[in-house]
């Protein structure tokens, strides 16, 4: 019973954390609240998952961790994705910056 407390509690500082942190991406914070909502419903039991399955309109609360899975592992592909994204235009940057400064100091010893 310790371990599950301290498992939802940690969960909860996770979706906390997620609402007050400046992201720079959607999809991280995104990816981060549906996790951790994901974490503290496997928790908490199985007639509070069903409930809100019920509530979402959703049969079951099986179906329920299975669509709240997909959708977290979409989110975390799409942050990965943008991540490249975003390391790769870095990257650009830093070698046509270098070209540039070869360039003049090229011209400079001539």
């Amino acid at each position: 019973m310790i371990f599950k407390a301290i498992f939802i509690t940690v969960f909860a500082i996770f979706f906390i954390y997620s609402l007050l942190r400046p992201f720079q991406s959607l999809f991280a914070r995104l990816f981060l609240m549906i996790g951790s909502i994901l974490g503290i419903l496997s928790l908490i039991g199985v007639s509070y998952a069903q409930s809100v399955a019920d509530f979402l309109g959703i049969g079951r609360a099986a179906d329920l961790y299975l669509y709240l899975g997909l959708i977290t592992i979409f989110l975390y592909v799409a942050f990965t994705l943008n991540r490249f994204d975003t390391l790769n235009k870095k990257i650009s940057n830093l070698v046509k910056e270098l070209a540039i400064l070869n360039k003049t100091d090229n011209s400079d010893q001539k």
